[in-house]
């Protein structure tokens, strides 16, 4: 009951508030009903899209979040696997591999270009 008097109560103030449109709408409601009609449909499409579009992204998401718990139950179960059933690593703990790189690049700059200073970039704390 309260719905339906919420209902009605907002239709009263649309009129008072739009009586142009309001009196257009009546106006192809009586003298082209195909028009309303097309108007009607069209608006309804647009309030259904409007609607389904939230629940479709939610529905996405879930089961985004469904999937990506899953993924981590699974590494959570093999790196439990692992610990107890003898694959453990053969890395220590504390163990730190340091590679060193390839001798300085080739310049792209030729040499005959001018003055080509090489620089290094520094960040100051504030």
């Amino acid at each position: 009951m309260n719905f339906l008097s919420l209902l009605i109560d907002s239709i009263i103030d649309f009129v008072r508030r739009n009586p142009l449109t309001t009196t257009i709408i009546i106006m192809l409601m009586v003298f082209a009903p195909s028009a309303f009609g097309v108007l009607f449909v069209s608006i309804m499409v647009v309030l259904l899209l409007l609607l389904a579009i939230p629940i479709f992204l939610l529905f996405r998401l879930r089961r985004a979040s469904r999937h990506i718990e899953d993924e981590a139950r699974r590494a959570s179960q093999q790196a439990h696997n692992q610990q107890f059933y003898g694959h453990q690593s053969t890395k220590q703990e504390g163990e730190v591999k340091v590679y060193t790189t390839s001798q300085q690049p080739q310049k792209r700059v030729n040499d005959n270009v001018g003055d080509y200073v090489e620089f290094e970039e520094v960040k100051e704390k504030k």
